[in-house]
């Protein structure tokens, strides 16, 4: 009788707690545009407008478009295209947000005083507007006084689908698939390769340097591409972290082609032996020539890559056989948050796999020195504390430096800290992360949120 009384008691209890349980409500979901002011440096400008979190169907945006001495489809046009100046967007399913391109026409001279206007003026439900629902964008480079900014890296796929690239001066943030490509192509005077550090990719040279010889029984000369944190000679598979050129999988391409070896190059999802790439990189004049192909593949694709000295490097997807556009011009970015390529603490060094990593716009001739709040404050910072700072050269300059992901109250952002960053073009910014979702420092993590000031100008 007891047993009953008690079975009776504990169901009646479930019973009443779920009775009295209430569905929990989930903040508005709000969209805005990322920033209220940026500048056009180039033929076109990236303007993102986010949610406060992934949509949960395909909702719709109308963005108002008001130009000043300007004239759709005369000066500028806009991707998706506009008609009578309103922009009808769709934000997908999954996504947290979505890119409108602005772009200048071809063989159009403009004097710098064009402008113009985007205001937000309707989003489907469940969507509300948000704050910031106009935006400046001006057709010529400005230099922003600072501002708040996100990096919208997360889409449905994952917490780290999209490398977002910054430019602290002109207000912009430029998404970039971070599988988009595989390889990529050094534009200054060296005859360089790299690997897409967001793509888990390494690579290693075989004895051979006829690509048509290269065979899967090639692949036992080598070491295992698919390694793990820590494995002895993995460093050698990767390109350093810290940007230097001298220290990339590939050697420098000579201009003897018999010298140049065939490489086996894996990246996500193609670490199975039978999956990797075999790639022979030569000169071509002031450009490139690769050939590339899967292992077991006995036809041999051939791609050209001239030089174009706007930009870093050029990029090639061995998986589409296309050449992308992955990266901003060199002097339109500051630093890029992304997934990479990082340092796994070992000795001797070792390569891992690494979320939320920072890198500079080192190529571009970006540099940046570390503060702690110890020395001085984010708001006190000015334009005299710039002496006697020790700025690197780096692409790891700030890395992982900014953020904890140990378990515990300290995981998030690191408070005691914040960086000033000079961009390429001699601006000098104090950086502050805020939130990237970790712990009690708030958030969302693949959104990390920082601010910046203009501390000196060129």
């Amino acid at each position: 009788m007891k047993k009953i009384l008690c079975t009776l008691f504990v169901t009646t209890s479930i019973w009443a707690f779920t009775a009295c349980e209430q569905k929990v409500e989930l903040p508005d979901n709000l969209a805005s545009f990322t920033t209220t002011a940026q500048g056009l440096e180039g033929d076109e400008a990236s303007i993102q407008i986010a949610l406060s979190r992934a949509a949960d169907a395909a909702v719709p945006v109308s963005i108002q478009l008001t130009p000043t001495l300007l004239t759709y489809d005369k000066e500028f046009t806009t991707e998706p295209a506009a008609s009578n100046n309103v922009i009808s967007a769709t934000i997908p399913a999954g996504q947290s947000g979505v890119t409108i391109k602005v772009k200048k026409k071809a063989n159009v001279f403009l004097n710098g005083d064009e402008s113009l206007a985007l205001k937000i003026t309707s989003v489907g439900t469940p969507l509300l507007m948000g704050l910031n629902t106009e935006l400046k964008l001006s057709f010529a480079a400005i230099t922003s006084t600072g501002s708040q900014l996100t990096a919208e890296g997360k889409t449905a796929e994952s917490n780290y689908a999209n490398n977002v690239y910054i430019d602290l001066s002109a207000n912009a943030t430029t998404l970039s698939a971070r599988k988009s490509w595989n390889l990529g192509f050094y534009q200054g005077g060296q005859f360089r390769v790299i690997l897409n550090h967001s793509y888990q990719t390494s690579a290693a040279a075989t004895a051979k340097t006829d690509i048509t010889t290269v065979t899967l029984a090639d692949t036992a000369s080598v070491l295992d591409l698919n390694f793990a944190p820590g494995a002895e000679g993995s460093l050698a598979l990767c390109d350093y972290w810290d940007g230097d050129l001298t220290k990339t999988s590939f050697a420098e391409v000579s201009a003897t082609e018999s010298q140049n070896k065939v490489y086996l190059v894996s990246f996500e999802g193609s670490k199975a032996k039978n999956q990797w790439y075999k790639v022979k990189v030569n000169r071509n004049g002031e450009g490139y020539k690769v050939q590339f192909a899967r292992i077991g593949e006995t036809t041999i694709q051939t791609i050209d890559i001239p030089k174009n000295a706007d930009y870093n490097f050029s990029f090639l997807s061995l998986e589409t056989a296309k050449l992308v556009s992955a990266e901003p011009r060199k002097a339109s970015w500051d630093i890029q948050w992304g997934y990479s390529t990082s340092n796994a603490g070992t000795v001797p060094a070792t390569p891992y796999w690494f979320q939320d990593f920072i890198s500079l716009n080192y190529a571009a001739g970006a540099e940046a020195a570390e503060i702690l709040t110890s020395a001085t404050t984010y708001e006190a910072f000015g334009e005299s504390n710039l002496t006697g700072l020790i700025f690197l050269k780096t692409r790891d300059a700030i890395g992982s430096k900014w953020r904890n992901t140990a378990p515990g109250t300290t995981a998030g952002i690191r408070k005691d800290r914040f960086y000033v960053v000079k961009d390429p073009a001699g601006n000098y910014y104090k950086v502050r992360f805020i939130s990237m979702g970790l712990a009690s420092d708030g958030g969302e993590r693949g959104k990390p949120v920082f601010e910046y000031a203009l501390v000196k100008k060129k």
